[in-house]
């Protein structure tokens, strides 16, 4: 059974005990590291899995505004799987199990082997041929910022566990701490050192292991040391594929760098058989040449680069789901026109195009008109994405080595669009509240004007209320005698006979 376990320094992680299941391919059967992996998916159980699609609750049109934004909110979590998710699904478990073929911890020698394979890393030399007649494995894959490259391979890598622990196969003990992935963001100075820092951190991570301390000797180690540690812990916990994030922050690299650095990526692939997964935008397309890219054409994945969304049957998929999401009171139904204006303002960049539909909602509201027009949605583009116009109009004229020269879209923040519309709501608000208080505020000055007056009255009828010498008060206070003689005194008490005829 799968668990989600957080360790010592809070990182989550999925993990499980390992299960063998039986392989129905020849070729994978005998390695437990693809054994305890999970079942290879049909396309359709593929879609199933990597969809995410919100509850809708169609009864939250009618609360406020404020709750209705942060049901709009969750939108940002919707994923609609598309052919291009599938298809790298199915590439990235072609990747991790032909990864795990010629490292099969259960050959005898197999850890005699790996010292030697690891000492012959040499990071100054030019790639190598495979060892063991294998070829790289991995993949690159570039997109356009926005197409949800990261996104996507998120919601496939979590379809994995990404910590598997073996203690017996097939009778023979196995103490393994198998890694299924390991994902890094490319460091932004394009330094081998720093990619070998952040592995043995994000390892000690997820492990609780002190690799940072003994092999990197707390970042004093030098890179020519750390190499060869890294491929050791790579090979220790049977990584089944290094994927490599922000491929394009090479470019900012001091010169040699990209170079050396894709040499390194293409050793560790061939010499110790860790896949390694690169990913980014067209900006990495000017140093992915020479000898990287002829070690890449021998892969048996491909290099898939995803384009934005053509205005055609996906297009249409995508918007019929995300339309469904609508928390404006009068919802209106997809009209060509409203999508074909989506689409202009957006060029098919999905996580554009989520958030435009999410911040058109959101002006809808805040300016009472609740419903999504043609004019809300270029409203909001206009406002949000200006970032990006450079981008969207080199799409537009598809100007390809523009947007090369551009490299990353900025993403969109929907955070402070909220709190903009939050704040012209309430100044709103407050100017309809001004707007109805003029006759209550005119009754209530009127209220204190007249007040003085009253108390003017008063004060005349307090001046003539003179109390008599005979005043009864005046008796009973001033008269040193009781009660009935203080009376009769003055003249209050009569005789009874004056009453009788």
């Amino acid at each position: 059974m799968t668990q989600i376990n957080r360790n010592s320094n809070n990182i989550s992680f999925r993990f499980q005990q390992a299960r063998y299941s039986e392989q129905i391919l020849p070729m994978y059967q005998g390695y437990p590291t693809i054994e305890a992996l999970p079942p290879i998916l049909s396309e359709e159980q593929a879609v199933k899995k990597l969809a995410n699609l919100p509850q809708f609750y169609p009864e939250l049109r009618e609360l406020s505004a404020e709750l209705r934004f942060h049901a709009i909110q969750d939108i940002e979590n919707l994923f609609v799987p598309l052919f291009k998710h599938t298809e790298l699904e199915q590439r990235i478990s072609r990747v991790i199990r032909s990864g795990y073929r010629g490292r099969n911890p259960m050959d005898y020698g197999y850890w005699v082997q790996l010292n030697g394979r690891n000492q012959a890393l040499n990071i100054e030399q030019p790639p190598p041929h495979p060892t063991n007649g294998r070829s790289g494995k991995g993949l690159t894959l570039l997109g356009v910022s926005g197409i949800g490259k990261t996104t996507t391979l998120t919601r496939i890598l979590s379809l994995y566990p990404q910590i598997i622990f073996h203690n017996w196969y097939q009778e023979r003990e196995l103490s393994l701490t198998q890694l299924v992935w390991l994902k890094l963001d490319c460091p932004k100075d394009g330094s081998i050192k720093s990619i070998c820092l952040n592995f043995f951190h994000a390892i000690d991570d997820l492990l609780d292991t002190d690799y940072y301390k003994y092999y990197a000797r707390k970042g004093r180690a030098t890179e020519a040391e750390m190499v060869p540690k890294m491929a050791r812990v790579a090979s220790l916990h049977q990584l089944g594929a290094l994927f490599i994030d922000e491929l394009q922050r090479l470019s900012e690299a001091k010169s040699g760098g990209a170079a050396r650095m894709l040499n390194f990526f293409v050793q560790l692939d061939n010499i110790i058989g860790v896949p390694i997964v690169l990913v980014g935008t067209f900006k990495a397309r000017k140093f992915l040449v020479g000898e990287f890219r002829q070690a890449r054409r021998s892969t048996g994945q491909g290099n898939p680069e995803w384009l934005r969304l053509e205005e055609d049957d996906e297009w249409d998929i995508l918007l019929q789901a995300l339309w469904k999401y609508q928390y404006v009171r009068n919802p209106q139904k997809l009209t060509p026109e409203l999508s074909r204006i989506l689409y202009d303002e957006t060029q098919g960049i999905t996580d554009f195009a989520v958030k435009i539909f999410m911040l058109a909602q959101i002006r809808a509201i805040e300016s009472g008109i609740e419903m999504i027009t043609s004019d809300i949605i270029r409203s909001v583009a206009a406002e949000s994405l200006v970032l990006a116009r450079d981008a969207l109009e080199a799409l537009r004229n598809n100007d390809w080595t523009k947007l090369q020269e551009i490299g990353d879209i900025y993403p969109m923040k929907t955070d402070s669009f909220i709190e903009r519309a939050m704040a012209s709501k309430r100044a709103k608000d407050e100017e309809r509240r001004k707007r109805n208080e003029p006759a209550s505020s005119e009754n209530k000055k009127k209220r204190r004007q007249s007040k003085p007056k009253s108390d003017k009255r008063e004060q005349l009828a307090n001046r003539d209320r003179v109390e008599r010498h005979d005043d009864l008060r005046n008796s009973l206070r001033d008269d040193n005698d009781d009660t009935y003689q203080a009376l009769d005194n003055n003249n209050h008490i009569r005789s009874g006979d004056e009453f009788l005829d």
